[in-house]
């Protein structure tokens, strides 16, 4: 499949209240994310939307959005791919006098709220030990830790008075 510069809609196509069917990939470059430290794509943004010309001079534009992101989880470190996606993108646009719209940035958008601010690599992740750095996930930790009481337990031995 082509992936085009820009996600331009040729609204000349919509006229007499017809559907316009966009599906494509566009190019990773556009969306800018490379600034983000826990998320990389790892590929170009799927798109499959649909754009209809309403009265009054609106686009109404609904689809889906899917990008697949090379991501560190927030809490082991470790590496994991995940794909991100908007299953319910909806927008309108004033497109009065318009021959063209380009739909790039509110698609980058969209897809930007839908990255999670803190990756996991899988709900339950455990992390890793504070102390010793031993990844929770693969099995408790050799540092003693457990054995250890918490700089808390003073404070949670109090019960509140009746």
């Amino acid at each position: 499949m082509e992936t085009p510069a820009r996600l331009i809609v040729d609204l000349g196509r919509l006229d007499g209240g017809r559907t316009s069917h966009e599906e494509g990939l566009l190019d990773q470059a556009l969306l800018e994310l490379d600034d983000l430290e826990q998320l990389r794509p790892a590929g170009p943004l799927a798109y499959c939307l649909d754009a209809e010309l309403l009265p009054g001079g609106e686009l109404l534009v609904r689809g889906t959005l899917t990008l697949r992101c090379d991501c560190v989880c927030s809490r082991c470190g470790g590496d994991f791919a995940a794909d991100f996606g908007v299953d319910d993108y909806c927008e309108t646009f004033e497109v009065q006098g318009l021959e063209t719209l380009d739909l790039t940035d509110s698609v980058r958008e969209s897809i930007i709220l839908a990255l999670p601010s803190y990756p996991l690599c899988k709900e339950d992740c455990k992390g890793v030990c504070l102390r010793c750095g031993q990844d929770l996930n693969a099995g408790p930790c050799a540092c003693g830790r457990e054995g250890r009481e918490s700089p808390w337990a003073a404070l949670d031995a109090l019960t509140p008075e009746a």
